[in-house]
């Protein structure tokens, strides 16, 4: 399939590492001008994923240190990447998840920066991008959040509150955006074998009482496929829907879980 998406300019926020590297790689892979970014303290993990990338794509991504708790840090990162690249054509928000915990565990900080992180600076990205879009006449934003949105995980309530808003948002802005041919999607990944999920691993194995290698073993008894998801195949999804092959779906929620999730 041509997904006709040679030389389209695409923002992949937080994309260092994990899904979010997973999904800038896909979109190298189909020709895309790429923009990847990080925090200042990732900076060394950056250069080392955009020099991977080239390395497995032929295509080098730009790269742009950005805070994505910062308004000041997310509009200089739009200002940069329409300099350097052109209008953007596709936005995919990602951040990093937030801690782990129960309710009673959080104070009104914890509350605050998941907020910030989760869902402000999705807000934030999608303002700043707009413009851009709509001078295109079209465009494409992805939301990437989790499994959560469909079924409630135990122990991250911060993460479940806060992607729902998210989902609420986009469904939101799907009706909004439709005048401008800009089509708005949130994914969610279930379990993908990344560092996010090894460290809840770790949490709940803990909690159980077990080694890692153990809960994992009785963990993956409940997939369908018997096995974790990869980030190549998150960042495949990801790149259709950000794709002119993806013309007609919009305002929807759409999860990479291997049929885990039993929810309709």
């Amino acid at each position: 399939m041509e997904l006709g998406l040679k030389d389209k300019v695409v923002l992949c926020m937080a994309s260092a590492a994990g899904l979010g590297k997973g999904i800038a790689t896909e979109l190298a892979r189909e020709g895309a001008k790429v923009m990847i970014c990080t925090a200042e303290p990732f900076k060394d993990q950056l250069y080392a994923t955009r020099d991977e990338i080239e390395k497995e794509t032929g295509n080098r991504p730009e790269t742009f240190l950005c805070d994505v708790n910062s308004a000041e840090d997310i509009q200089k990162l739009v200002d940069h990447t329409v300099e350097t690249l052109g209008d953007i054509y596709a936005l995919v928000n990602m951040c990093p998840g937030p801690k782990p915990g129960s309710f009673d565990s959080f104070d009104d900080a914890a509350w605050e920066g998941a907020f910030n992180m989760c869902l402000l600076s999705y807000i934030r990205t999608i303002r700043a991008c707009l413009p851009s879009m709509r001078r295109l006449g079209s465009g494409r934003i992805l939301n990437s959040t989790s499994s959560s949105v469909k079924d409630c995980l135990d122990n991250l309530i911060l993460s479940n509150t806060m992607r729902m808003g998210v989902v609420g948002m986009s469904k939101t802005l799907s009706s909004e955006l439709g005048k401008d041919n800009i089509l708005i999607n949130v994914i969610g990944p279930g379990r993908i074998g990344t560092a996010r999920i090894t460290n809840l691993n770790t949490v709940r194995a803990e909690k159980a009482g077990i080694t890692v290698e153990e809960y994992e073993k009785e963990d993956l008894k409940k997939f369908p496929l018997g096995r974790y998801g990869t980030i190549e195949e998150y960042g495949r999804l990801a790149a259709f829907l950000c794709s002119e092959a993806n013309s007609y779906i919009s305002g929807q929620t759409i999860l990479l879980d291997g049929g885990m999730t039993r929810a309709y």
